[in-house]
């Protein structure tokens, strides 16, 4: 079986507030860094998108299915007040749990993927 890329090569994904603005919303930008609020549903997926150089603050935790760009999928169990940092990436996540997922991202927008644009 082949896994499918998240993203048309050559392709930049959407920021996550674009890409699902139904889930994240960005809360402030001072032009180099931002602060995006997430909060996604049981059983609910977002679109493909990316995020620049980030640390994520689970407000509320849970269990997260999170597809990369290569089109592997990763299982994560993350706990309520848990802080992950990550690299610039592309993802794609799922909830697969039954309770509600809450996230504080600050985003470092000084250090996205080669060729973004945010303006």
């Amino acid at each position: 079986m082949t896994k499918q890329a998240l993203v048309e090569p050559g392709t930049i994904a959407p920021l996550a507030d674009q890409a699902s603005p139904d889930m994240y919303a960005e809360l402030v930008n001072t032009g180099t860094t931002r602060l995006v609020r997430m909060v996604m549903p049981p059983g609910a997926t977002d679109a493909p998108h990316r995020h620049p150089e980030e640390i994520v603050y689970f407000v509320r935790g849970g269990s997260l299915s999170i597809r990369l760009e290569d089109g592997t999928t990763i299982e994560k169990e993350v706990a309520d007040g848990q802080v992950m940092h990550n690299g610039p990436w592309t993802h794609q996540v799922t909830n697969a749990g039954e309770s509600e997922v809450e996230a504080i991202i600050f985003e470092r927008l000084d250090n996205d993927v080669e060729g973004a644009d945010h303006g």
